[in-house]
């Protein structure tokens, strides 16, 4: 038994935080904010909705976990663990299908040319999990490779336009079409 106790102690420290959960309470809103006001970065507003995969039909109780880095690319402070993101949201979708979210523009991986880019997992009872990451036009590290892989609907990536509104918030839409 002693053996069982320092094997699990053992585990913990070396596994000191684990996976965040990816799918969202039953009761989650289904607008959020994930970076409150003094979070330093510009800030952006995506909204958006999940459908059936008609692409038409509006799927309410949906899963949306979406994650980022901070304006600095970073997902946490110290060691930067993207299992465990200090920017994460949870949502669930209204009746219409949609979500919002509120948070800042995310900053790519420092010393990196990997786009900025914010992590979704959406998922929702007898549908196939999707995962994917949006990138945004007119990132600088934003290569013609992402540019054709985001151009299949169905790949990891959704290259996203962003527009300012009169408040001088970035937004843009994210739509979500699930498959059985």
């Amino acid at each position: 038994m002693k053996s069982i106790s320092i094997l699990l102690a053992l585990t913990a420290w070396l596994n000191p935080t684990a996976q965040a959960p990816t799918i969202a309470e039953k009761d989650a809103p289904s607008k959020i904010t994930i970076a409150a006001k003094q979070e330093p970065g510009e800030r952006l507003i995506v909204a958006g909705r999940v459908f059936k995969p008609d692409g038409v039909t509006p799927l309410a109780a949906a899963s949306v976990y979406v994650y980022h880095t901070d304006v600095k690319g970073y997902y946490t402070r110290g060691a930067n663990d993207n299992r465990n993101p200090r920017l994460r949201g949870y949502m669930r979708t209204d009746v219409q299908g949609g979500y919002e979210f509120s948070t800042i523009k995310p900053g790519s991986y420092p010393n990196s040319r990997v786009p900025a880019h914010i992590h979704y997992v959406v998922t929702a009872a007898g549908y196939s999990e999707r995962i994917f990451e949006i990138v945004f036009e007119g990132d600088p590290f934003l290569d013609d490779r992402v540019r054709q892989d985001a151009a299949n609907e169905w790949s990891g990536f959704s290259l996203r336009r962003l527009q300012k509104d009169d408040q001088g918030v970035w937004r843009c839409t994210q739509d979500i079409k699930l498959r059985r």
